[in-house]
């Protein structure tokens, strides 16, 4: 199955901006529940690990979930040092490795390594 490019960069576009725009916004999101909000890191996380694969695929393995692992944490950095309202949370940076992980191993699964 091969999908359109524009289809392909277009929803990696739009989880890019919403992971970007929720972890920088000025002030921290509604808790829905206790720990909403690392339910929320880990599936932002993997949706950007999954979309982010499909539009990278020049970027080998390695490299891409390289990169994506250490996005992880420099975004979570970024977002304390930034936001005056925000907080850096180790917490936070395991749940968004947690997504990765997770997008790594669907996508591993359901491939048999081409894109993982």
């Amino acid at each position: 199955m091969i999908l359109d490019k524009r289809i392909v960069w277009g929803a990696f576009l739009l989880v890019l901006m919403a992971v970007l725009y929720a972890l920088f916004r000025p002030t921290p999101p509604e808790m829905f529940f206790e720990n909403s909000d690392k339910v929320g890191h880990v599936v932002a996380f993997m949706m950007l690990g999954i979309t982010a694969r499909f539009a990278l695929l020049k970027l080998s393995r390695v490299s891409f979930w390289s990169i994506l692992f250490s996005l992880a944490f420099v975004l979570e950095y970024l977002q304390g040092a930034l936001r005056p309202l925000r907080v850096f949370s180790i917490e936070d940076v395991i749940a968004n490795a947690v997504g990765v992980l997770l997008a790594f191993l669907l996508l591993y699964k359901a491939f048999k390594k081409p894109l993982a």
